[in-house]
């Protein structure tokens, strides 16, 4: 009985140092302590809400209810177009996104696929951290050094949502997966952070720098994605084009050609949905670096339009790429005035948008610069600029049914 027992000890012991090390995952259940962040109310006793857990479980989209999804018919609709072998809630395509879906050799604890997107997955496996990140003395740094993602990092944080919904090398709604019925994605950063409950407290990484940060970093991550796309097998991926140029009606095409086209008539087009707003913001920044960009994005989308040049594709994006991320820094380093604010929305405002992809990064971005806006002067919630800044979006309701014509008129209207 002594030997069983002894054996038992060294297993626990075993398995407890496995827990703790590095870069291993143990579960959300290790966070949901009610001393810890389960409380099921901010305790303000910590400079943390302490009550993550809770505002997850039962108000994130980010908890069970993305994984539940997959359950639905057009999730079978999706698997039996792609012709996949597993049902959606089995299936890794599925679950990268919708589940916190790593290796087994990685988990030390119990990761369940039915808790979706849990703690780890945006803020790092806690094995090398957990057991420390709340002991005195102990810092941010020293917990990102083991492992925690630094999500105070506006770049970072960015990056890590942008894996998801704007996509990277390890998952992706490419154009296969939304001819077979997947939403097509449109994302802002802090217009989707902000929309979530917040299990945090204010602080400046969110508003206007994060609108900011997020639309430089996913211009720079697309454009990766591009040159990878390029580089693979199945180029030409067509999830790197804009959809209506292929995706509309001969007998209503009279004002693509009116409009005329950039390159030959006729030929897909690159997406600008990333640099329709971003250039405006660039602009600001650095006019010569917003020259250099436009020119570089104009080789992108002649060789795109070829479809026949993979490897020209892929340099001129690469060397986009290397442009825009030389640009991040500074536009995460920028401060934003009221005034410099109201200013950005008219610029935006005055812009013309082309697609229904980079409409939508326009009324997001005109949406999150005015909520920034409002946090200081509520009484801008009932104002005009709110509500022409809604008529947006009933705009865009229906992507079928985008006229840009009528959206630049309700632009007119965000202006004044």
């Amino acid at each position: 009985m002594k030997r069983i027992a002894m054996i038992v000890i060294l297993s626990s012991a075993a398995a407890l140092a496995g827990a703790q090390e590095p870069g291993r995952y143990i579960g959300v259940a290790s966070c949901a302590n009610s001393g810890c962040h389960g409380s099921t109310h901010p305790l303000q006793a910590s400079r943390v809400l302490q009550n993550e857990y809770y505002t997850w479980l039962n108000s994130d989209r980010h908890s069970p209810q993305a994984y539940n999804v997959l359950f639905s018919d057009r999730s079978a609709r999706i698997v039996k177009n792609m012709r996949l072998k597993k049902k959606a809630y089995e299936e890794a395509a599925c679950l990268d996104c919708h589940s916190t879906n790593v290796p087994a050799r990685l988990v030390s604890g119990h990761i369940d696929p039915e808790d979706g997107v849990q703690c780890e997955a945006c803020h790092g496996p806690a094995g090398g951290w957990r057991a420390e990140h709340a002991q005195p003395g102990w810092t941010h740094a020293q917990s990102v050094a083991r492992g925690m993602i630094d999500q105070r990092d506006v770049r970072v944080r960015a990056h890590v949502c942008g894996r998801c919904h704007v996509g990277g090398e390890a998952r992706e709604v490419d154009h296969e997966l939304i001819a077979s019925g997947h939403p097509v994605l449109a994302f802002e950063l802090d217009n989707y952070s902000e929309t979530m409950p917040a299990h945090w407290n204010p602080n400046e990484t969110h508003g206007v720098r994060a609108w900011a940060t997020g639309q430089a970093m996913a211009l720079r991550d697309s454009l990766s994605n591009l040159a990878r796309h390029a580089r693979g097998e199945k180029w030409p991926e067509l999830s790197d084009m804009t959809c209506t140029n292929c995706h509309h009606s001969l007998k209503t095409s009279g004002g693509r050609q009116e409009r005329g086209w950039p390159g030959r008539a006729g030929l897909p087009a690159w997406s600008p949905q990333h640099w329709a707003v971003l250039r405006t913001l660039v602009a600001r920044v650095s006019p010569a670096s917003r020259t250099q960009l436009d020119d570089a994005l104009a080789q992108v989308a002649s060789r795109v339009s070829r479809m026949n040049d993979p490897a020209g594709t892929a340099e001129a994006a690469e060397s986009a790429r290397k442009i825009a991320n030389d640009l991040v820094p500074r536009i995460d380093a920028l401060s934003w005035s009221d005034a410099e604010v109201r200013a950005m929305i008219g610029a935006i405002a005055e812009a013309s948008y082309p697609d229904v992809d980079s409409a939508q990064q326009a009324a997001l971005s005109l949406q999150a610069l005015a909520t920034s806006l409002a946090r200081r002067n509520p009484s801008q919630l009932r104002g005009p600029m709110m509500k022409s800044i809604d008529d947006l979006f009933t705009e865009l309701q229906s992507r079928d049914d985008y006229d840009g014509a009528r959206f630049a008129e309700k632009l007119r209207a965000v202006r004044q």
